[in-house]
C-alpha cells in the first residue's frame, strides 16, 4: 500500500535511507557518511512539510519512500532487500499523476549514479551530469527527465 508520510514514519524512513546509502558504492565513503549524518528524523519531518512524501508499506513495514516537489522527484529510496520487486516503480507511478500537466511537460530527477538504470527502465532519459556542492565534497548525479502526458 502506498500512503502519505506520517510523522511516526520518520525513524523507519531514516533507517531505510541509511541502508540505501550504505549500499551505494557510487558515493565515496566520506561523502556517504556526511550525507547519512544529515538524514535525521527532524529532516524527514521537515521534508514532509515542504513537499509531498509518500511511503510504500507492507505488513506494517516501510519498504520505500518517495517525494515530489512540483515536477521534481526529491527522493526515492527502496529498502535494499526489496529492490527489483516493483516497489520503486510503484512509488514512481504513484507520483507521476500528481505532476500538474497544465504547468509542466516533464518530471525530472537528479539521479544517483547507481539509480540511473532504474530510471532508464522507467522511461527517463539522461540529460547530462550535474554536481551538487556539499561543502568540502561534491556529489555527482545525472539529470534525467520523463515527458508526462
Amino acid at each position: 500500500m502506498i500512503r502519505q508520510f506520517l510523522p511516526q514514519d520518520a525513524l523507519p524512513c531514516c533507517r531505510l535511507i541509511h541502508a540505501c546509502l550504505e549500499k551505494d558504492n557510487s558515493i565515496p565513503p566520506s561523502l556517504r557518511e556526511n550525507i547519512r549524518s544529515k538524514e535525521t528524523v527532524q529532516c524527514m519531518n521537515e521534508r514532509s512539510k515542504l513537499f509531498y512524501v509518500s511511503v510504500y508499506e507492507s505488513r506494517n513495514r516501510i519498504l520505500g519512500i518517495a517525494g515530489l516537489d512540483m515536477n521534481e522527484i526529491r527522493l526515492l529510496y527502496v529498502s535494499p532487500k526489496h529492490q527489483n520487486h516493483g516497489t520503486g516503480r510503484a512509488l514512481l507511478e504513484h507520483l507521476i499523476p500528481m505532476v500538474p500537466a497544465a504547468l509542466f511537460s516533464d518530471i525530472f530527477v537528479y539521479s544517483s549514479i547507481q539509480a540511473v538504470g532504474f530510471y532508464k527502465a522507467c522511461g527517463f532519459v539522461e540529460k547530462g551530469p550535474f554536481r551538487f556542492d556539499l561543502g568540502v565534497e561534491t556529489l555527482p548525479v545525472i539529470f534525467m527527465t520523463l515527458p508526462i502526458t
